[in-house]
């Protein structure tokens, strides 16, 4: 893995990594931290940094064929770039209405590109947060998840938007079932779903108060699809100096069929 290491004065630790996996050739995952993405022939990447407030970190999975998935979800992570700089110039305008610009803003670049290569296949999830005045602000769009460590203990923020999903709130799953389900992941909604540039909305969820030894963790499906929810909380126990790093490491040891990203936020 690509591995570098940036440091500045700060209250919150980030770690990130990526990695192609064991099945799939390419790894379509990207990820946001502030100005940071992963650039397209960076298959496997690997860092830590110290931050301050505000901050923007993001995870992408993109669909839609090798090239396409890498693309949108770039496309994705560069739109979120210009989120952290209105997050940073625009101190008191709300996320939920900087969150829903930037997935319209970052459907509409995708569908863009899908219409320059005659396609319609193409999009990304996202799954971010961001972070200011001690509070996180979590929003997604797709299956890409959102989860709180808090006292040892995981908690998923966010919901996946997916068909099984739909299932289990109109009671046709269980969740074990929904987990098993070739339902589980198509899905409902995603950036470049909006064909026709109406508007999209992102899930605003409620903000989070971040204490100190507090986590957030942003991951694609290749980590949860790898690791149950007590496996990942092990993870965070034994592996706390990098555990971005540990826990894809995890995943790809547990089998590793998918891309796998992991962006990891630490309240120091």
């Amino acid at each position: 893995m690509k591995d570098e290491k940036i440091n500045s004065k700060a209250g919150l630790t980030a770690y990130v990594a990526s990695h192609t996996g064991r099945v799939r050739g390419n790894n379509e995952d990207n990820f946001t931290l502030n100005c940071i993405s992963k650039k397209i022939e960076f298959q496997n990447v690997r860092f830590r940094q110290e931050l301050s407030q505000p901050v923007v970190a993001a995870v992408f999975d993109g669909m839609g064929g090798e090239a396409n998935g890498e693309y949108a979800s770039q496309i994705a992570a560069v739109a979120a770039k210009e989120l952290y700089k209105k997050v940073c110039g625009y101190s008191d305008c709300k996320v939920d209405a900087l969150a829903n610009n930037f997935v319209t803003d970052a459907n509409n670049k995708i569908r863009d590109f899908m219409e320059e290569r005659h396609c319609n296949s193409g999009g990304s999830t996202v799954a971010a947060v961001v972070v200011k005045g001690g509070e996180a602000y979590p929003f997604s769009v797709g299956d890409s998840r959102i989860y709180l460590l808090r006292n040892g203990a995981l908690h998923q923020i966010s919901h996946d938007h997916t068909l099984a999903q739909r299932k289990v709130e109109a009671q046709i799953y269980t969740p074990e079932e929904a987990m098993l389900s070739t339902d589980s992941h198509k899905l409902t909604l995603f950036l470049g779903v909006d064909r026709y540039k109406e508007g999209l909305d992102a899930e605003n969820y409620e903000p989070v108060t971040m204490r100190s030894g507090d986590s957030l963790l942003l991951c694609s499906d290749g980590l949860y699809d790898e690791l149950t929810k007590t496996e990942m909380e092990r993870v965070f126990s034994e592996q706390p100096g990098d555990p971005a790093y540990a826990l894809v490491k995890a995943a790809i040891n547990n089998g590793g069929g998918d891309n796998v990203t992991c962006v990891v936020l630490n309240k120091n």
